[in-house]
């Protein structure tokens, strides 16, 4: 596809000739790539080296937007198949390499249950699409404690090819208005792109603001940077007037700038945003001082022989360095800073044998370079070699499955747990021997590869409300228990109250309750704290509950880690609409954070499980009280209310039995962070029906509540 074949009004081609290197650019891509590297390697005094991104943000947005205007000056149109043909050449090798690569070393050495999403990331960053599958991740709170994606750093590389799509059609429609209304090309790309550039700017502020892990990785909040670079291109006849002084000045106020982020963000900025600007423009002001063919002295401190060195390799050092890292980080945790230098090193290594082996051999192949489609051809080919053995990943990985009766036959969890003969009486009391059914067995229900996607009935029905959501859940399909029932019960807080939705769901089918949700995630009901999204919702929902038409009789809540007992008041505050029409309040203490001390920090119980099935000792967690249920007390003591407390049930004996166990009857007790898989959510419904009973909230006598293990209805139902 090409634009007209007329040169468009007002242009006058330049004379033809080579394009000049600029060393500055080589300097400043080493600085990036260093500073990028120093960030992941963990080196002092470099909090802020993430922003190394921000810098080839603009370098790639002036050399693509370099290429596509001398084509478009010169010939009056852009090639896309060539355009898209030279990226292919120059990109593909070794970005598929390294995903081959990382994937079958993901393979051999991340745990099973990381297969599949692995295989997922992979399969996106193939696509260039992996920046939006992480933006998604940040907002899902799913995947609050996953490790970061071995193919992580491709959001970048996805941000400038979704550019790279976008920007040569831009300048097409561009071109058409030129030929059709005989207009200046230069100036309408300007404005342009100049629109481009504030709105995608505005964007950025303002996602970053409510949302910052998410505008991380958006291309919307960084078109802005790649268009600043682009915009030096159509201001090049001006900005190469300058006087060397003015030069100079500016080039070395740009390394000034560039430096100052290094040193003075840091991870907790947020970011990109305003704070983006500094190294933005920074960097544009660099490339602006060499516009010139005179340059700078700091332009020639840039282009010094060891900077173009790592200039020049530093798309193969950034494409290499993160996934060795983070093996690194996987499998010897407690690595020291020498180390992560040596695998750094390491990196570099691979980096130059890329550089020369593939990477140069391909790109100036003959046979790739005499006409489009061989480069086309082979990039699709490289990309399909990537996504083959992403694929094959994701098939071979272990699933979450219904398992059949043989397997669950020991699988009773919490239910092993109660005497039988305390069943109907008032307090239920726990088996003599609880260390006898804390053990594991053949076969683990869930399968502790897949534990984390045993996630609870509101959440796989979409009830839960995303942390950047301010709407109320459909109350159609958010409503569970007895459709027909007299008793109105709303669910409020955050996702430590969501996990009780199977339960809850099989006591309100026996209690006559309409349960309905209205959970958010990160979402404690309190109105301090929290983000504005959170405030925002609370309070509607508070309203909500006050009014006439949707009062509860009654309103159940919970909250997890993170609420200081001093936000009870907050939370009374929130409650009172409802309390005001009558309803009562019952509140369900929290549940501890499992951490096994057989193995290294950060690795969870599931994973632990997964790694030690033969004998699971490793991963018992030391009894630890879970830190929500202090607020949760606190309000109770205000309000009069019941406090559910059912961590007897889910760490039992833990005297006894020297800490809580992660299996009980064969069940997983824990998905992600401290979390209950919906198994033994499942699995403790008759003890919370029963305990809801002993507090007078229910009306079911203990002698008639059904000892059965209940099902999840069927989705749709």
């Amino acid at each position: 596809m090409t634009a007209a074949t007329a040169p468009p009004a007002g242009v006058v081609p330049p004379a033809p000739g080579p394009t000049r290197l600029r060393g500055d650019i080589e300097g400043l891509r080493a600085i990036a790539v260093l500073m990028v590297l120093a960030y992941h390697v963990g080196l002092p005094g470099s909090g802020g080296g993430f922003a190394g991104v921000d810098v080839f943000f603009v370098i790639s947005g002036y050399l693509i937007t370099s290429q596509l205007v001398r084509e478009a000056r010169r010939d009056g149109r852009i090639s896309l198949p060539r355009f898209y043909a030279r990226r292919a050449r120059r990109l593909l090798p070794a970005a598929s390499l390294v995903l081959v690569v990382t994937t079958l070393a993901g393979w051999l050495l991340l745990p099973r249950g990381r297969h599949a999403d692995l295989g997922t990331e992979v399969l996106a960053a193939t696509g260039y699409v992996v920046n939006w599958l992480l933006a998604w991740r940040e907002v899902d709170y799913l995947a609050e404690d996953q490790n970061p994606s071995l193919v992580q750093h491709y959001w970048s590389l996805s941000v400038e090819e979704q550019f790279y799509v976008v920007w040569p059609l831009l300048i097409i429609a561009v071109l058409w208005l030129v030929r059709r209304h005989r207009l200046r090309l230069l100036p309408l790309l300007t404005l342009t792109l100049t629109v481009v550039v504030l709105a995608s700017f505005s964007w950025s502020v303002l996602r970053t603001a409510a949302s910052p892990g998410e505008a991380y990785f958006a291309t919307t909040t960084r078109v802005w940077q790649l268009g600043v670079g682009a915009l030096l291109v159509l201001l090049t006849a001006r900005l190469e007037r300058l006087p060397q002084a003015a030069r100079t000045v500016l080039a070395a106020a740009g390394v000034a700038g560039i430096v100052l982020t290094l040193v003075t963000v840091d991870a907790a900025t947020p970011w990109p945003g305003a704070a983006a600007a500094l190294p933005t423009l920074a960097t544009a002001a660099v490339i602006a001082a060499g516009l010139h063919p005179g340059g700078s002295p700091v332009g020639r401190l840039l282009g010094v022989a060891p900077l173009r060195v790592v200039g020049g390799l530093s798309y193969g050092l950034y494409l290499w360095h993160w996934p060795l890292l983070q093996l690194l980080a996987e499998r010897v945790p407690e690595a020291g800073l020498a180390v992560r230098v040596g695998v750094a090193l390491l990196a570099v290594l691979l980096s130059w044998l890329t550089l020369h082996l593939v990477e140069n051999p391909l790109r100036y192949s003959p046979a790739l370079t005499r006409s489009p489609r061989p480069a086309l051809l082979a990039g699709a080919a490289a990309m399909a070699t990537s996504a083959a053995l992403a694929g094959a990943l994701v098939a071979s990985a272990p699933s979450l499955e219904e398992p059949d009766a043989g397997a669950t036959q020991g699988s009773v969890g919490a239910l092993a747990l109660v005497a039988p003969g305390s069943r109907d009486t008032q307090d239920l009391e726990l088996v003599d021997d609880p260390g006898a059914v804390t053990g594991g067995v053949e076969r683990l229900v869930p399968d502790p590869a897949v534990a984390d996607e045993d996630i609870s009935l509101a959440y796989r029905a979409g009830c839960q409300v995303s942390t950047s959501g301010t709407e109320l859940p459909d109350a159609q399909d958010c409503t569970f228990g007895d459709p027909d029932g007299d008793v109105e019960v709303a669910v409020v807080g955050d996702s430590k109250m969501e996990q009780w939705s199977s339960a809850l769901h099989a006591i309100g089918v026996q209690e006559g309750w309409r349960v309905r949700f209205y959970t958010k995630s990160a979402c404690g009901f309190v109105a301090q704290g929290r983000s504005p999204e959170c405030h925002d919702y609370n309070r509607m929902l508070s309203q909500h509950l006050g009014e006439a038409g949707n009062a509860p009789d009654l309103v159940l809540t919970s909250v997890g880690q993170g609420y200081p007992a001093e936000l009870a008041g907050s939370m009374v505050d929130l409650l009172q609409p409802a309390t005001d029409r009558g309803a009562r309040v019952v509140l369900v203490a929290d549940t501890p954070l499992p951490e096994p001390r057989g193995v290294a920090e950060g690795v969870s119980s599931f994973e632990c499980l997964d790694q030690h099935r033969e004998d699971i000792t490793p991963c018992w967690s030391p009894a630890a009280p879970a830190s929500g249920t202090r607020l949760l007390t606190e309000v109770a003591g205000r309000l009069d209310a019941p406090l559910v407390e059912l961590l007897p049930w889910v760490c039992p004996a833990p005297e006894r039995l020297d800490g809580c166990a992660p299996v009980v009857g064969g069940v997983v007790v824990n998905r992600q962070g401290s979390h209950l898989t919906a198994t033994y959510v499942r699995s403790l419904t008759p003890v919370l029906h029963h305990e809801l009973t002993r507090l007078g909230v229910t009306t079911t006598p203990a002698a008639q509540i059904s000892w059965e293990l209940p099902q999840d209805p069927a989705p749709g139902r």
